[in-house]
């Protein structure tokens, strides 16, 4: 698997390259978002991949796209995720943590931070969602690695750390701004706005410098856009949703081609605090699991 990239490969002292670990919080996050990152003999976890026990529960997001039970169809998406990864020689692992729809409160945030903290001391550079967008799953999973990330480098192992930009997520993000700067009168799906990343990287990470908050554009090699969109079609129970909030622009090609990641530094390494949105800020349709 190849892809053009706009920065070097993260390499050890003897130029071979470093183990990369991935965190996806849902079955479906990290083909979708950074599928350039997923490399022969790395790792990937996707984070919230419990089974509810209830047979019969059955959650709103799951019933929207067809599901008898959500039991049913959580084991379906661990079938689909496991599809997925074949091909990519990454290893991929599936914890038995309940995503947002089947719990009744927010996640144990430090039982996931001492998992993560065992997982990444093993990694020589770990990639993580960013919460574009503010999903309470994909929050949990960046702010508890990055704790565990603070805590390894206080006992003298800090891991390297990158942030994805989540999508389809950053497509609202930079349809957004096109809206408020009156580029368009309406919503625009191209993923080649990384000024509209810039401007949340800044709001969240107002420590950050202009070169930090700047993303870095990997742009995926004509034959690696062909294996993401073959990985992110196996989420056969997703995909046509997510299609639809789109406009038909989820599997573009030049859409899947784009990858944006920020690489943090230590310093950045905080819980970042998210409240509600700006007003009139236009609303997202659809929604996604919750």
């Amino acid at each position: 698997m190849t892809a053009d990239a706009e920065e070097a490969t993260a390499t050890g002292a003897e130029g071979a390259r470093a183990p990369v670990l991935v965190f996806s919080p849902h079955a479906d996050d990290a083909v979708l978002s950074c599928f350039g990152a997923l490399r022969p003999g790395g790792e990937a976890v996707t984070v919230f991949s419990g089974v509810p026990e209830d047979p019969a529960f059955l959650a709103p997001w799951d019933e929207r796209l067809g599901a008898r039970t959500s039991r049913e169809f959580a084991q379906k998406r661990l079938r689909e995720d496991a599809a997925a990864y074949r091909g990519t020689g990454t290893a991929l692992d599936a914890w038995d943590h309940l995503d947002g729809q089947y719990r009744p409160g927010p996640p144990d945030t430090g039982a996931l931070r001492r998992r993560m903290r065992e997982r990444i001391g093993r990694a020589g550079e770990v990639w993580l969602p960013a919460a574009v967008g503010d999903h309470p799953d994909h929050l949990a999973v960046r702010d508890s690695a990055l704790a565990a990330c603070r805590e390894l480098a206080a006992a003298g192992r800090p891991p390297r750390v990158r942030l994805y930009a989540d999508y389809p997520y950053q497509l609202f993000a930079m349809s957004n701004r096109h809206r408020a700067h009156g580029t368009w009168s309406t919503y625009t799906w191209h993923n080649e706005d990384p000024a509209a990343l810039t401007e949340w990287f800044t709001e969240r990470f107002p420590g950050s410098t202009s070169e930090q908050a700047r993303p870095r554009l990997h742009r995926l090699a004509g034959e690696t856009v062909t294996a993401k969109e073959r990985a992110v079609r196996c989420h056969r129970t997703q995909v046509p949703e997510l299609d639809r909030e789109t406009y038909g622009t989820l599997l573009d090609p030049a859409n899947l081609g784009r990858e944006y990641a920020w690489e943090l530094p230590y310093h950045l390494w905080e819980p970042v605090p998210v409240g509600p949105p700006p007003p009139n800020t236009p609303p997202r349709p659809g929604g996604r699991d919750t």
